[in-house]
């Protein structure tokens, strides 16, 4: 049983990253990606975290405020899917030689595959966080009404 926000937080990009990691293990890499760039098989969940008071009056205390997909641009573009219209222009390449061309606007459409929507479903992330910060939060305020009506 989780006590604190940052156990549930850690708990949670756990939970996300290997659903993401499930969902993209099928994807082929991009053909013309560099090696040196990052993959869409290597996203991460990052939760994000807030400290209240202070160490020195010993009430530090996390809050879990959000929980967040990193991945390259394309992942996003991949899962909404395109419906635009590309505008042309022109080009210059400088290998093997230097070649300028032109090119006419077209429409590009992508249908959209939405994998990210099935992995948070799939790692019911949204559950166990909902569950365990309420319980903990709860808990918080009931000590602090205690110990106000103590006094």
């Amino acid at each position: 049983m989780v006590n604190n926000d940052r156990e549930v937080a850690r708990q949670a990009e756990k939970m996300l990253e290997a659903s993401l990691r499930a969902k993209t293990a099928s994807f082929r890499d991009h053909v013309n990606r560099a090696p040196e760039d990052v993959s869409l098989k290597k996203a991460t969940a990052k939760a994000g975290l807030k400290k209240y008071g202070s160490r020195r009056a010993g009430n530090l205390t996390h809050y879990m405020r959000s929980l967040s997909i990193r991945m390259t641009r394309h992942g996003f573009i991949q899962h909404h899917g395109v419906d635009t219209v590309r505008s042309g222009g022109s080009r210059t390449r400088t290998k093997p030689q230097t070649v300028s061309y032109g090119f006419k606007s077209h429409t590009m459409k992508m249908r959209a595959q939405p994998f990210i929507n099935e992995a948070v479903e799939s790692s019911r992330v949204v559950d166990y966080v909902m569950n365990n910060l309420s319980r903990i939060r709860a808990e918080s305020l009931l000590v602090e009404v205690r110990r106000i009506l103590e006094k």
